[in-house]
């Protein structure tokens, strides 16, 4: 029974990583900066969001500013088959990113901030009935990597800011998948070592267990930055966020789930006797001493490292545009390995093989009276997972995204910034099952999303 414990732990590949980065990256942690495409780093917005897009920037910031805001996430995407023709729509779906963020500017040359934001995270869902063979891969997913950031910034003198902040990092995992009798060996010594139940007629698709996981470790990262104002309208900026290797601690819960198919007398297991229950059969893989059985289970994830480059140049006094290329080191999450305290349940080693991902962005912002701004962007994004691990859990493409955000002035000492973006993701070939040879259908994916914060200054 190896692939059951395979596919009990398979999700955790996915814990290091989305939507404006790729892999499980999450880029949308400042509603004014999602409004200009996420381009911050040689000009960051002044909500104190540069707590996470540059440190550096906090440096500028003077008096009190508290930001609190959230973007919500309406993704929808689907499944079409090679084979059947057929497309499976995933369920409906929101998300909530939340970001907070406060600083404090001591003096002149030095601002104190903190803020919390999930730089890493991801939700997904598919139906679990027979309409979608990729619940054997996983059918619903929830992973977070929140990171709370204490930072400093430090202005060096006029033409050069410099910042650093220390993140402690809480991540956690649930996920949730079906395992396919098919696929299983028969527990049988009367049979050829390695035989399948699909040789005894079992159809591929056939529901027996239900396996469910969570886990949660933590840790600590260090993100960094600079900005360098070369003349009174050019600036020139950048930050990096270290990557962190976190242990997991968690357990797998199974379920039993019936199957309801019985073996017609003369079947091989029992030739001569009466009909055998398959329930009856594989019920004993969920009792002590089995390999499906409930326990605890530990594995080490690298959350990647990732920063950016950028340029800010002012145009008019009132319009700046800005451009960022971004880099994610996906390279560093290349195999799992997962220990199962049940000595029944191997331990596995797990393939991945994520590449690097590179993003380029577009940002300006038009300062049109003292009460409005308007903003607006455009980003390219290269997918993370190869081909050959495109799945329902990461049905990821390379990605083309447009925004729009505009910051209002509602009182003296509060305004608010609005953003929409639209992601369109390229078709992407990919597989839903572990029998899978290459790829057998295509993923589709697009999203709305929408943002919100306020911000006090005192």
């Amino acid at each position: 029974m190896r692939r059951v414990g395979r596919s009990a732990l398979w999700l955790l590949l996915v814990l290091p990583a989305g939507l404006g980065a790729q892999g499980f990256g999450v880029y949308e942690h400042g509603t004014c900066t999602m409004g200009r495409a996420g381009v911050a780093a040689a000009n960051p917005c002044n909500d104190a969001s540069a707590i996470f897009f540059n440190p550096a920037g906090l440096a500028r910031i003077t008096g009190n500013r508290l930001s609190l805001g959230g973007t919500l996430i309406l993704p929808t995407g689907g499944f079409t088959d090679d084979f059947t023709a057929q497309t499976v729509d995933a369920p409906s779906q929101k998300y909530l990113v939340p970001a907070v963020y406060f600083a404090h500017g001591l003096n002149e040359k030095l601002a104190l901030g903190i803020g919390v934001f999930a730089p890493y995270g991801l939700g997904t869902r598919w139906p679990t009935d027979q309409s979608f063979p990729g619940r054997f891969l996983g059918y619903k997913t929830d992973l977070k990597a929140i990171y709370v950031q204490p930072t400093f910034g430090y202005k060096v003198n006029p033409k050069l800011e410099l910042g650093l902040g220390v993140s402690y990092v809480h991540a956690s995992v649930e996920l949730h998948q079906r395992a396919d009798l098919s696929t299983q060996v028969v527990p049988s010594a009367s049979l050829p070592p390695g035989t399948r139940f699909s040789a005894l007629g079992i159809p591929e698709g056939t529901d027996f267990a239900d396996a469910a996981l969570t886990a949660s470790g933590n840790g600590f990262a260090v993100n960094f930055g600079a900005i360098w104002r070369v003349t009174d309208r050019l600036s020139i900026g950048g930050h990096w966020l270290t990557r962190k290797t976190i242990t997991l601690d968690g357990s797998v819960d199974f379920n039993q789930v019936l199957t309801g198919v019985v073996l017609p007398a003369g079947n091989p297991l029992s030739p001569t006797a009466s009909p055998l229950p398959i329930d009856n059969l594989v019920a004993p893989n969920f009792l002590t001493g089995g390999p499906l059985v409930d326990g605890p289970a530990h594995t080490k994830v690298t959350l990647p490292p990732q920063g950016t480059i950028g340029i800010a140049w002012k145009l008019r006094e009132n319009w700046t545009l800005m451009a960022d290329y971004q880099l994610v080191v996906w390279g560093w999450f290349n195999s799992l390995a997962v220990d199962f305290e049940n000595a029944t349940t191997p331990d596995i080693n797990l393939y991945e093989g994520y590449r690097d991902t590179h993003g380029i962005r577009i940002g300006t912002e038009f300062r049109k009276s003292d009460k409005l701004s308007l903003r607006g962007g455009y980003l390219y994004h290269t997918a993370a997972a190869p081909p050959e691990t495109v799945t329902p859990l990461l049905p990821e493409g390379a990605r083309n995204e447009v925004t729009l955000g505009a910051g209002l002035k509602l009182a003296e000492r509060i305004h608010a910034d609005l953003a929409y973006q639209y992601i369109r993701q390229n078709d992407r070939r990919g597989r839903t099952h572990e029998s899978n040879v290459g790829n057998t259908g295509i993923y589709t994916f697009t999203a709305h999303l929408l943002g919100a914060t306020v911000v006090l200054t005192f």
